[in-house]
């Protein structure tokens, strides 16, 4: 059977990118095209996570920057965590982007096309076949990277955000500092704080965010942002570069669980590689695009009997954690705050980045469960036994 392509990878998001730069680094020496629905690439996103080895290093090499410091505050109080190696680093969406452009040109059995509007993808036993708008190609296995559609009856919580990169005409922030969550508290959308990224004294990206067990309409969400930038910046004026505004979702979701297309997996997202009780997924997405592209380089080329297995990288025990968790949010909104404030004041710095990337160890898992309010959280876990056992 002749294909257009050995694989073709849907979306050009971090879950996208982070497999063809994979698979480049794996030395892949099949075709692979990767589609975009956009008409060119954007600066329209960031994405951050905390520095660890699972980080490849030419992912380092591209990182816009990082900070050693981070801290929420809850009434006017700053709770703050530091490390000295466990950076909290933010990557482009444009960096991201120029560094897979550089590699594609290089390869010419490598190629990234926009405007590319898939439809449908549909598989034989020998191929799968990818519908666009524009035509039809051909290819031994697809990966889609692509976000699923939002649950409207889900189990968890939204993730709802507006943000704004500024420059202000004065020094405002605290540029050896990110505010994860600022003004941290509840109110009738749900658990809501400003998130800063401070880029230098005078230009930071400010988002309002909200955990929210609904959609919030972004014309809330920017009221929102717009009434608290008086209270980040005071009232001097500020040019906004860009903006950015999406809905997250924060539940469990894996298309690949009952995918019966066998030459199509899931991947970012939609392939498990979030985070439900944080949002976070880079890191996960680097290491899922790792163990496809090492599958994908050392399968037999003419192999009949290889089947491209997905791979989920958050873990079973983070995924049951996250569900009690967001449980307990559902079932009472307002003691978010006080989660999120007692993992500050308990938590060690070290402890809670390697439980927020997901290299916990078992004395961490402990310490993360000994800092929560118990009461909430058995309440919660006896409830979902008592349905468990009558079937409920």
């Amino acid at each position: 059977m002749v294909y257009d392509y050995d694989l073709i990878i849907i979306g050009a998001g971090a879950a996208g990118l982070s497999l063809l730069l994979a698979l480049d680094d794996a030395e892949y020496i099949q075709s692979v095209k990767l589609v975009e629905r956009s008409l060119g690439p954007k600066n329209d996103r960031i994405w951050s996570f905390w520095n660890n080895d699972s980080v490849p290093r030419y992912l380092k090499a591209i990182v816009t920057q990082e900070w050693q410091k981070w801290e929420i505050s809850v009434d006017d109080c700053n709770y703050p965590m530091s490390h000295p190696y466990h950076r909290y680093c933010s990557i482009r969406s444009e960096s991201l982007m120029n560094l897979a452009q550089q590699r594609v040109q290089a390869k010419t059995h490598f190629d990234i096309e926009f405007d590319i509007d898939v439809i449908s993808v549909e598989s034989t036993s020998e191929h799968a076949l990818v519908t666009t708008k524009s035509g039809q190609l051909t290819a031994r296995w697809v990966v889609d990277t692509r976000p699923p559609p939002l649950k409207t009856h889900h189990d968890g919580l939204l993730q709802c955000f507006y943000g704004e990169e500024i420059v202000t005409d004065s020094d405002v922030f605290n540029s050896s500092t990110v505010k994860l969550m600022q003004q941290l508290a509840s109110s009738e959308l749900g658990i809501e704080f400003i998130y800063i990224l401070p880029f230098s004294p005078n230009h930071a990206l400010v988002e309002f965010t909200c955990f929210s067990p609904t959609i919030i309409e972004r014309t809330i969400l920017q009221a929102r942002l717009k009434s608290r930038m008086h209270d980040i910046i005071g009232s001097q004026d500020y040019k906004v570069e860009r903006h950015e505004c999406a809905v997250l979702p924060m539940y469990s979701i894996n298309e690949n669980t009952n995918n019966k297309n066998k030459r199509l997996i899931y991947g970012g997202i939609a392939g498990g590689a979030m985070r439900a009780s944080t949002g976070y997924s880079f890191l996960a997405c680097q290491r899922w695009a790792k163990q496809c592209a090492t599958e994908l380089s050392s399968k037999p080329l003419l192999s009949a009997t290889f089947s491209l297995s997905p791979f989920t990288p958050i873990g079973s025990v983070y995924q049951k954690m996250d569900r009690l968790m967001l449980a307990v949010l559902r079932n009472d909104m307002h003691i978010g705050v006080t989660i999120f404030l007692q993992m500050f004041k308990k938590v060690n710095p070290e402890r809670f980045v390697r439980f927020m990337t997901e290299q916990a160890t078992i004395i961490d898992f402990i310490c993360i469960i000994w800092a929560m309010p118990k009461s909430a959280f058995l309440r919660v876990f006896l409830f979902r036994k008592k349905m468990s056992i009558h079937g409920e």
